[in-house]
């Protein structure tokens, strides 16, 4: 493993973060010294999105290789939009559609499990998801268009879609709604008829599947964040809805944490077990990138290969100790290739995920790959 203790390349101002993520580190060590490393076991499953590093096909079948390898669980994360039209008929899913769920099947290896994420909400998680009909996000049909969360035929069709997806894909963990609590950010007005939906489709899902893990995710670092909106209060909402769930699944991207605590960037974590009461936790989705995004905003984020080696040991080490369900990192490679390829099609914004990869846009490991093979040695019990 790389050796932490060498000079860092940073301004002398981060360096209380490469302090405080090396006492963390070590910490952790101690910690797992009686749990999960003496018993040379890991409780929580370790896995990627198959987000791929470019458009062509190898670099689809190297990321899909590269995970049937080195993880126990994939994560099917798909937004796309939801087939309203159909699902509500009870007709075909469009077959552009449909090639897509079936390279994601065929190409996930027969060992790992198989965590599969949909939603209601749109990607900007502010109302009802777009059509996913011959191309992903195209406009709502116009039985759709004005229709709200608790709409009955948006009811009927989301479950609808759910069980379909859930027949194809047979999914080990299932979550129904992604981020939900960015649609109380930002379209408050919209919540109750959002729990609405919610609260029916789970209970349907837990009649019909009893043993499926069904849950909603949170983005944990955006609920701490005060200009987001009073935090207490969010947390409250949440903590209501986790009454239909069976699990506190959070997205955690502590970079975008406001403000980022420089000696502990897992300060939402800590509330999230805080709040969460006992019930079982999973990392949905997470990373931290190697180098500073490309985004005006962060354009001070201490950023290295250093950096993101100690804040994915302090999170895999916190999934050993608080027994975590399972641990998704974004993206196993960053996709500079995807990135330059399709320049002007990515918003800015999509540049906050392209260094989070333990490979590097080249494919070359970097430190953080010492982390998650260290972890991923260990038995999952």
């Amino acid at each position: 493993m790389t050796d932490c203790t060498r000079p860092s390349p940073l301004p002398p101002l981060h360096m209380h973060l490469m302090h405080g993520l090396r006492l963390l580190a070590v910490a952790v060590v101690l910690c797992m010294g009686t749990q999960a490393q003496a018993a040379n076991t890991r409780p929580f499953l370790m896995g990627f999105t198959p987000w791929p590093w470019d458009t062509e096909w190898a670099a689809l079948q190297d990321t899909y290789n590269f995970i049937n390898a080195n993880a126990d669980i994939i994560s099917h994360h798909i937004e796309e939009g939801v087939p309203w039209t159909e699902a509500l008929a009870d007709t075909a899913f469009h077959p552009q559609m449909m090639q897509g769920w079936t390279l994601r099947r065929d190409l996930t290896g027969p060992g790992l499990k198989v965590f599969l994420s949909l939603s209601p909400i749109d990607q900007m998680r502010t109302g009802l998801a777009r059509y996913r009909g011959e191309a992903p996000q195209m406009p709502l049909p116009a039985e759709f268009a004005n229709a709200r969360f608790n709409d009955p035929k948006v009811k009927k069709a989301y479950l609808a879609y759910v069980r379909r997806a859930i027949d194809f894909f047979r999914p080990d963990y299932l979550a129904i709604a992604i981020e939900a609590n960015e649609l109380l950010d930002n379209a408050p007005q919209s919540w109750p008829d959002f729990v609405e939906l919610h609260v029916e489709t789970y209970r349907a899902l837990k009649q019909s599947h009893p043993g499926l893990p069904v849950f909603f995710t949170t983005s944990v670092h955006n609920v701490i964040n005060p200009e987001r909106g009073n935090p207490a209060a969010t947390w409250s909402k949440v903590q209501q809805l986790w009454r239909h769930s069976d699990i506190a699944a959070a997205s955690f991207y502590p970079f975008l944490q406001h403000p980022l605590d420089l000696a502990n960037p897992f300060v939402a974590l800590d509330e999230l077990r805080r709040r969460a009461g006992g019930k079982p936790i999973a990392i949905t989705e997470a990373g931290y990138p190697a180098k500073q995004p490309a985004v005006e905003a962060l354009r001070n984020l201490p950023a290295s290969p250093e950096i993101q080696m100690n804040v994915y040991y302090g999170l895999l080490g916190r999934a050993a100790s608080e027994r975590y369900t399972f641990v998704i990192v974004w993206a196993h490679r960053d996709y500079d290739a995807l990135w330059n390829r399709l320049q002007g099609e990515f918003p800015e914004w999509g540049a906050l995920w392209r260094d989070v990869g333990i490979l590097d846009g080249e494919g070359s490991a970097r430190p953080s790959r010492d982390v998650w093979d260290l972890f991923l040695r260990m038995p999952h019990r």
